[in-house]
């Protein structure tokens, strides 16, 4: 066995600290710009969740949170599961104010609502390699009016879309409008048909539902996707970004944008003295009481 020193070193024997890999490599993320002409084509194929099949579509409502420093976190939204959401709660007192300002920063704190479901992707000019994979589809409402056209169609025949062997594989096409993707002219095939395998539909037999079988087994989980209820990191996290918004006297640059400055903090300005009633400062922020208030105002948000 050769000497292990710095003079007998292997391709093994230093430690490169890969990153690993995560969930977001399985992830299909088209979108207009990737695609010729401004147009991303291609065609899908929404399959079956093998842990559930009853849950082949996830949905759930989410907020985009970025604290002073910059940093974003996704927070599933309780709402999700019929519960309060002290987040909205904030969204719509500050929606709801008499200030501009209030009502921009408001923006920030807006529910998202978010699908994800198992798709194998049949046939992508834009990514080759993503033909014949089962990959995370995430999509929003768009799409999902299409697929409830199809299982309550107001004419006609429902087609249970993510049927293996009677399903529909679906046309997806997305234009840019303005800044945002838009899906209206992505629409399911008009026959249906049954799952690809090695680029041709298989007939129904117990060979076929064994291969397909392997197949979904071997697919990502969508269960990283469901709706998670809170931890205490969560709301810590939750709390914070809140306090921020809801903090007296701040404008939406340094609350929103602006990062604090480690070495020479800036003073902070003694709170206005308030009765019960919003007050509007200088900035033309609408402030939601006293500092005391305000922390009874988050406990009432159950955080």
């Amino acid at each position: 066995m050769a000497e292990f020193d710095i003079f007998n070193l292997g391709v093994e024997d230093i430690e490169t600290h890969d990153r690993p890999t995560t969930s977001n490599d399985t992830m299909y993320k088209p979108s207009a710009d990737q695609g010729k002409d401004g147009t991303y084509k291609a065609l899908i194929r929404f399959v079956p969740n093998p842990a559930n099949p009853r849950q082949s579509l996830i949905r759930k409502y989410v907020h985009w949170l970025t604290d002073a420093s910059g940093n974003g976190k996704l927070i599933d939204s309780p709402s999700t599961a019929g519960d309060k959401c002290p987040i909205a709660d904030v969204f719509f007192k500050l929606r709801n104010s008499d200030s501009a300002v209030d009502r921009k920063m408001s923006e920030k704190l807006k529910r998202r609502e978010q699908y994800y479901a198992l798709i194998k992707v049949i046939k992508d000019p834009q990514n080759p390699d993503y033909e014949g994979k089962y990959m995370i589809y995430k999509f929003g409402y768009k799409i999902k009016e299409k697929i409830d056209e199809e299982l309550k169609p107001t004419f006609g025949e429902p087609t249970q879309v993510f049927d293996l062997f009677a399903g529909k594989n679906f046309e997806l096409i997305i234009t840019r409008q303005g800044e945002y993707n838009n899906y209206d002219k992505s629409k399911f095939s008009a026959s249906q048909s049954a799952i690809m395998i090695d680029g041709e539909p298989v007939e129904r037999s117990k060979e076929a539902m064994v291969s397909i079988k392997a197949e979904l087994d071997a697919a990502p989980s969508l269960e990283p996707y469901e709706y998670k209820a809170w931890d205490n990191d969560t709301r810590t996290f939750v709390n914070g970004i809140l306090r921020q918004y809801l903090n007296p006297g701040d404008s939406i640059d340094n609350v929103i944008n602006t990062a604090p400055k480690a070495s020479k903090p800036a003073p902070k300005k003694a709170a206005p003295k308030a009765t019960p009633e919003a007050v509007v400062t200088e900035s033309g922020s609408t402030n939601v009481d006293s500092s005391d208030d305000l922390d009874s105002f988050l406990d009432d948000l159950d955080i």
